[in-house]
């Protein structure tokens, strides 16, 4: 399934981006589809899908853990009636998933990956471990004319706290 092109290149890298309208409408539709308006805030639906990259996997992996986390507090507090994914629900999903991809990144993973952020390629994109990265989702590979390649917007997380960009 193709990545959605959420921003058109380097424009997710500004501040306070604004996604294509139409990728935007059709992740919001699948989330809305799995989760009732009531207990999803919409800033924590478009905070969700940003934090995808416009990936519907990712979406849904991001989805599942809000629902986790906010299991989890219904469990403790069963007659809350107020629980409901929102942005700091958000934050912690995109907390857990970051630390999930942090574990499996090395110094040269790293290289490999700033060097895409700033290029939007990769030195060599036939480079195993560029394609490892790939397949992983830590970098997302868009075609709209032409071939190029950006990093996941939760790995553009760490990459920012290791200094890298």
């Amino acid at each position: 399934m193709p990545v959605s092109k959420l921003f058109n290149r380097g424009e997710s890298r500004q501040a306070n981006p604004v996604p294509n309208p139409e990728p935007r409408a059709t992740l919001a539709e699948v989330v809305n589809k799995r989760i009732s308006a009531e207990l999803i805030d919409p800033d924590a639906i478009d905070q969700l899908i940003i934090s995808s990259g416009g990936i519907l996997r990712e979406l849904i992996r991001l989805t599942n853990e809000c629902c986790r986390i906010c299991l989890r507090l219904i469990r403790r507090n069963p007659d809350d009636n107020s629980i409901k994914i929102n942005s700091e629900i958000v934050e912690q999903a995109i907390t857990k998933l970051s630390l999930d991809f942090d574990t499996r990144i090395g110094t040269a993973d790293y290289d490999i990956l700033a060097k895409t952020y700033h290029n939007f390629r990769p030195d060599d994109p036939k480079d195993q471990r560029f394609l490892d990265l790939l397949h992983g989702l830590y970098v997302l590979e868009y075609r709209n004319g032409q071939l190029w390649y950006d990093v996941h917007p939760i790995v553009m997380g760490l990459l920012q706290q290791q200094g890298a960009i």
